[in-house]
Formats: C-alpha cells, structure tokens, sequence
C-alpha cells in the first residue's frame, strides 16, 4: 500500500483534547501515516469550511478519523461550529452510502456510564476506543490496521464442498455425546466412567459397518468418486475417535488390554461385515478403499496420540498383540493377524486416481493423510508412520499379508531420525520398554540385529535406516 493518508476532525476543546489529538497524529507519521489536520493543512486567508468540505470529499485521503470526545458528540449533534460542518458533510456521506468503510469513529472520552460519546450519525458503527491509556494500545494496533486494511483476522482460504454433503443427508454421529459424556464422568470423578468407554467403542464398531458402498452402485465408470465420497464421510468419525482417545489418553484408563481387545473386536467386526482388507485391482476389492484408507489414517493417529502422551506401554501391548479372528466363510477359520493388516497398498487412490486424474503423486494416500490431518500434526504423523516401519521389524509376523507396515507418508519425511529424544537418558528409561527392553544394552542389540528390507516400491521414500534412524549411537548419551 502506498503511504495512507487520513484527515482527522476534532473538537478544539477542551484544550487537553486537542493535545491529545496532536500526539495521536504524531504517532501515526511515525507508523508512515500522513495525518491531514487542520493545524498542519489548513493556511491564513483559506476557507474553513471548503477546507474541510474537500478534505472529507478528497479521493486521496484514504480515511476521515472522527475524533470523539463529549464537546465533539454535543456540536456534531447541534451542527454547530466546524465540527458541525464536518459532521454535516460526513453524515451525508454516511447515509448516501451504507457500504461506506471511510470513516472511522475514534472514541477519546465516556460518560460515567462508560458509554461512548459519539455523534448521532455515528451510534450504530463500530468504534476505536482510545478513552484510556490501558486500551490505548490495543485501539492503536485496530485503527492502523483499519488505515492499512490489514485485518488481524484474516479470511481463511476457500476450499471446495466435501463430496458426500452432495447428497442430501446430514452428517451425524452418535458417537459425540458419548465422548463428552466420558471427558464429564472423568472431570467429575464418577464410578461408570468404564461403562461409558465400552458404550463408545461398541457404537463406535456398530457405526464402522453403515459405510459400506452398495455394490450395485460401484462400477468401473464411478468408482474413484465413490471412494472418494467413502474417506469423506468417515473422516468426521476418524476425528472422533482422536479426541476419544486423546481424552483417555493420559488417565488410568488408557489400558493396552483395553485397546488390544478393542482391535481385536476390530478386525472380528470387518470380518463379521465381510470387509476385505486383503488388497487387490479388480472391483472386488477396490469396493473396501475407503476403509483400508480409514484403517490406515485412523491407527496412525491412535499410535501418534499415544506417543505424545508417552504411553509407551500401551503402544507396545497393541503393537506386539496376535489378533485372533474367526472367518466362519473359509475352512480354515481361524486366522492370526497384526497391527500390520491396517495398513495396505490403495489401488483406488494410489494407481487409478494418480493416473485417471493425472496427479503424477508418488502416494496419493500419504497426500490425504496430509489433506485430513486436521488436529494432529501431519509432521508427526509421517514419524509416526516411520517408527510403526521399524517396529513392524522388531514385532514381526510371518503372515504373506503382513511382512511389515509400510510408511506412505515417508515420500514427505525429511528427517534421518524418527525418535530424536532418545538421545536423552530420560526419554530412552520412558521408551525402552516400547521396544520390548529394559537396558540400554539390550535395546542397541537388538536394533543391530534387524534388516532393512528390500523395497521394490520405488525410490522416492525417505526411510532411514533402522540404526540411523534410532539413534543407536547416540541413544541415552545426554543425561
């Protein structure tokens, strides 16, 4: 913006006021504000009133500061004497245009019943309080702001509608209430605040199965829509669960049993739902992207919740646990699974998407968990992502579906550390335990012994190595 240049009207008296005025314009030469008054501007022999009539009707200047004070309201309102032309010429100008931002109302006294004085015309308009010193400050920084039109609030940036408010159908989730009813029962001490948790995780594994896509509806011509649309409406409950769990997060009843046995109603609820996780290309299979998406976005959250309230222990018995889960559709009805059947390979977004919408992304899943990352840090997410990567070595499982957890997100990792802490004797005693150690010893041992895979992914991951990565020679050596 160029230099900005205001006019300012005030009442000579009394003589305090006109003082006042005089440091106002002042301070604001200093903030690169050109401050037209009277006493600067107006010359012997000129017009009063023509002065002040050009000045409040000049293009240039940006702004008409309406210096309030009690003599100021009573003249204005009276149209007596030079404030009583201005204010004629203003009011004017005021009511012949509604929209008008040029005059701004700048308030120097108020009457015992801390009401401000200003002029009639003014009253309904949005002031500047300079009354007293303790909010001279705060009024400044609003009134330059008002001159150099740079809001404190500032508009956020536009998106675009999400998908599935297309169809006429509210979003609602009755999972809500019962997440404020647990923050209440712990706040207040109250003897069902376990009772309260497993009414939330059974609605909540009651609600997972309503997202299913009808399978009349998925065809090969809509199918990337219909995925989309399925990740948009489960967001809203991935949220949930994150502030469920960040609720319970650091009280006692934040339990590995409680969060292992949940996963395991987990996966028997997918299975009961006949939802695939296994991964595939044909529809079949793509029909379940969105929860293999939700799966994936939803855990990462879950362990990085834990991981910054340090409930390590917690994070290990989910991690290290064998879900047992009955398949009654297959002879073989009894399968073993882990932590790693929640992450998988998305053809919909990450083959057919990328090429369909020519994305040219090397993960259109790692973009999405950016795009949804919206009360967790997605910078924390992607190191997240990376250390379920290395404990998937350390808690490995021989199933052909699970040889380890893949870190989508390490395409934006930029880090060669994923635990940075644990260079401190004090973190490491805190996370020891998440790698299944109690010394020092133990835990260099065993991370000398894991092996970095292969990958035939591609080359673009940013995945440290294990030792690299753990900070193996640094590990504990800050006390």
């Amino acid at each position: 913006m160029d230099t900005p240049k205001v006019f300012i009207s005030y009442s000579w008296h009394p003589k305090e006021n006109q003082i006042r005025v005089e440091q106002l314009a002042e301070k604001l030469f200093s903030d690169g504000v050109h401050c037209v008054m009277d006493i600067y501007d107006l010359k012997d022999g000129q017009d009063k009133n023509k002065f002040m009539e050009q000045m409040v009707n000049d293009p240039s200047v940006n702004k008409v500061l309406l210096i309030c004070n009690k003599e100021y309201a009573e003249k204005a309102n009276a149209r007596k004497g030079g404030v009583g032309i201005e204010s004629t010429i203003v009011s004017e100008e005021i009511y012949t245009n509604a929209e008008q931002t040029k005059f701004i109302p700048v308030v120097f006294e108020k009457d015992e019943n801390d009401k401000a004085y200003v002029p009639t015309f003014v009253t309904s308009r949005i002031f500047v309080d300079l009354s007293t010193p303790d909010k001279f400050n705060e009024g400044y920084d609003q009134l330059l702001r008002d001159i150099y039109d740079k809001p404190l609030h500032k508009r956020p940036t536009l998106g675009s509608m999400p998908s599935y408010l297309k169809e006429e159908r509210p979003v609602f989730l009755p999972t809500t209430h019962k997440v404020e009813s647990i923050k209440q029962a712990i706040f207040n001490g109250s003897s069902n605040v376990e009772t309260l948790i497993q009414d939330y995780l059974d609605l909540f594994l009651s609600i997972i199965p309503t997202y299913k896509i009808d399978r009349q509806e998925f065809r090969s011509d809509n199918f990337i829509e219909k995925i989309d649309e399925g990740i948009d409406k489960m967001m809203p409950l991935k949220n949930d669960f994150i502030n469920f769990v960040k609720t319970i997060s650091k009280t006692t009843y934040c339990k590995g049993e409680l969060f292992v046995d949940f996963i395991e109603r987990y996966f028997q609820m997918l299975e009961d739902n006949e939802i695939e996780l296994p991964e595939g290309h044909d529809l079949s299979c793509l029909i379940f992207d969105h929860f293999r998406y939700f799966n994936y976005d939803w855990f990462l959250s879950v362990c990085q919740i834990l991981i910054d309230a340090e409930r390590f222990e917690v994070l290990r018995d989910i991690l290290k646990s064998h879900y047992c889960v009955v398949r009654d559709r297959y002879v073989n009805n009894i399968e073993e699974v882990s932590f790693m059947r929640l992450q998988s390979f998305n053809y919909t977004l990450n083959q057919f998407k990328n090429k369909s919408h020519q994305l040219n992304r090397l993960s259109v899943q790692a973009d999405y968990v950016s795009k949804n990352a919206t009360i967790l840090k997605f910078e924390n997410l992607i190191k997240t992502d990376l250390l379920l990567y290395y404990l998937s070595l350390v808690y490995p499982n021989d199933s052909m579906f699970e040889m380890h957890w893949y870190p989508d997100c390490s395409i934006y990792n930029h880090s060669a550390e994923v635990l940075p802490k644990l260079a401190s004797k004090r973190y490491f005693e805190k996370v020891k335990v998440l790698f299944g150690v109690k010394t020092l010893e133990e835990y260099k041992e065993k991370i000398s012994t894991l092996v970095d895979p292969n990958f035939s992914y591609d080359g673009h991951h940013m995945i440290p190595s294990i030792l690299k990565a753990l900070s193996s020679d640094t590990v504990a050596t800050i006390s």
